[in-house]
């Protein structure tokens, strides 16, 4: 039976900024695989629209400093595109994830095209040099994870 969980996106002062359930559908130590259904009416991000009831598996791992979204057409195995969140490492609590955003995002489309997204905004973030050292490093590993010409194995994560 899968666990329902709650998941809170808090900026980098850790204020709640928005959250929303999921479903646990595999954990390990390494952390979490979740399972949500986008619940806004349409989000565009470059040229993808993320829409009501497309499905999202979620990637929350405990030591990495992002996470990752395959987004799914609907309901459909059709993935639309990965959107992965620059991040601190998540924070477990019994019954939610909660994670700090750092607004640096990476977006990847199906045919391995990459793009940055907010690099403005990541600049203008008060954090220490250290946790943007960590967070760019957290980008540089998504970038070889997501190589062009090669579909991720997202499972290897966990």
């Amino acid at each position: 039976m899968r666990k329902t969980i709650t998941i809170i996106k808090r900026d980098e002062k850790g204020n709640p900024v928005f959250q929303y359930q999921g479903e646990i559908c595999h954990s390990t130590e390494k952390g979490f695989l979740i399972q949500a259904i986008f619940g806004l009416p349409q989000v565009v991000e470059e040229d993808v629209t993320f829409l009501k009831g497309d499905l999202f598996q979620e990637y929350y791992l405990f030591h990495k400093w992002f996470n990752i979204y395959q987004v799914q057409v609907g309901r459909s195995a059709q993935i639309k595109a990965w959107y992965c969140n620059i991040c601190r490492p998540m924070l477990y609590l019994e019954n939610r994830i909660e994670f700090d955003d750092l607004a640096l995002d990476l977006l990847v489309l199906p045919d391995g095209r990459q793009r940055i997204l907010d690099r403005e905004e990541f600049r203008a973030i008060c954090i220490s040099g250290h946790e943007r050292r960590l967070a760019l490093e957290g980008l540089s590993e998504l970038q070889h994870i997501f190589e062009k010409g090669k579909r991720p194995d997202l499972s290897n994560l966990l």
